[in-house]
């Protein structure tokens, strides 16, 4: 797919390891021996994290490193645990567990009670709670050699495989009634929670992951890039040359979109509709339909703060490895600093990022800061930028970090 390729051009990949969907989570993550007591910020920021520390265990933590609470306590070479994360109330966390007596995703309340694991045929390697927290989309790869979606009642424990098929992407509609997935590249559709299954007809594979937005469902069909409303109707906001990825922020009042210049393939002509130039980030106001370059070249991810004003890029530094950091916001694009990202977060993410922008919160529930996992001039752990400080802050040792919503 086109952001393997790009994040492996970036000299990103490393030595790291994909299946066909995802990554395995039973495979082993290096990290460097202890670094003391981070520094802690005074920075009064609100919600939690939740980080995989440097054991491999679940903890919830405030932002600024303190209030420590072990979820998990037994991570070793037979109990891995990835990707956790909040539920969209900020009252559960999940993770994908990988032990001995079986794997599945695992579910806690914030302080690790009431634990229970949802047990599935094969690792998760993706894991996105509905709007309402009342159901989740489970992704793993299944016994026919292709990826199946299952949905989950995180309440019941109750999951069921409602569609298969590789590649296999997925957003939840605003309501939480359903889910749209972009299946073997040409496939769209919506499920019901019930399993229903509704065709939408035409779709291309130039591009992996679909959004459900609050104004429609963004994708990329033979026309261009396409907002397909609740009642059927549909609108083309930009022709698209090549592949595509994009992520739309949570009000749906604007899409970050990225194309290769590359890559074959041009849409048909659409004179009052604008073309998507390639090989930079450019934002579309659904309302006007308004290109706003955010900025030149290419970059490996990039993610909406919850006001859905400011976008977060990391794009290629140069160096192996490393990323820049830069916050868009009012027009303007800034450097924030320069990260060697965790081999999980590239492995994982930034190959599907436009799929993890819809369930992965990088950001503060404030908007004003943002927590990213990697070494900055050769110190691992979790650091935490706001947006205004000059410098990021190390405030925890850790190889993963998603932030509550409140």
């Amino acid at each position: 797919m086109l952001w393997r390729k790009l994040v492996h051009a970036a000299g990103l990949l490393l030595v790291v390891a994909c299946t066909a969907g995802g990554s395995d989570p039973g495979q082993s993550t290096t990290t460097t021996g202890d670094l003391g007591t981070p520094s802690r910020p005074d920075s009064g920021l609100p919600g939690r994290l939740v980080v995989l520390d440097a054991a491999g265990n679940v903890v919830a933590v405030d932002p600024d490193g303190s209030d420590p609470k072990s979820v998990t306590d037994d991570a070793d070479e037979s109990t891995r645990y990835a990707q956790p994360s909040w539920s969209p109330g900020s009252d559960r966390l999940s993770w994908v567990e990988v032990t001995a007596a079986g794997v599945g995703v695992g579910l806690s309340d914030p302080t690790g009670g009431s634990r229970t694991r949802i047990d599935m045929t094969a690792p998760p390697f993706y894991l996105h709670w509905s709007p309402d927290s009342k159901a989740m989309g489970v992704l793993h790869n299944g016994e026919r050699g292709v990826i199946e979606l299952e949905m989950t009642d995180p309440g019941s424990g109750t999951t069921e495989v409602v569609a298969d098929g590789s590649p296999l992407y997925f957003s939840w509609s605003p309501n939480s009634d359903r889910l749209v997935a972009h299946i073997r590249g040409d496939d769209l559709i919506t499920i019901d929670l019930d399993g229903t299954v509704a065709d939408l007809g035409d779709t291309t594979p130039r591009y992996p992951a679909p959004q459900w937005t609050p104004e429609g469902i963004l994708h990329l069909g033979p026309a261009g890039l396409v907002l397909r409303g609740e009642a059927g109707e549909s609108r083309v906001l930009a022709t698209v040359r090549g592949q595509m990825a994009m992520a739309a922020n949570g009000q749906g009042t604007l899409v970050a979109v990225q194309s290769l210049a590359d890559d074959a393939g041009i849409s048909a002509a659409l004179p009052e509709v604008p073309a998507l130039p390639a090989g930079s980030v450019m934002v579309i106001d659904v309302a006007t339909g308004e290109l706003t370059e955010v900025a030149p070249g290419l970059s490996v991810g990039f993610f909406w703060s919850p006001d859905g004003e400011s976008l977060l890029l990391l794009r290629p530094s140069g160096q192996p490895g490393e990323v820049d950091v830069l916050v868009w916001s009012g027009g303007e694009a800034t450097s924030q600093y320069r990260i060697e990202p965790e081999r999980t977060f590239i492995r994982d993410v930034l190959q599907f990022f436009d799929q993890y922008s819809r369930s992965l919160r990088l950001w503060s529930p404030d908007s004003s800061a943002f927590a990213l996992a990697g070494s900055v001039d050769g110190d691992p752990g979790i650091w935490v930028k706001t947006v205004s400080a000059d410098d990021p802050v190390e405030v925890f040792e850790g190889t993963w970090a998603a932030w509550s919503e409140g």
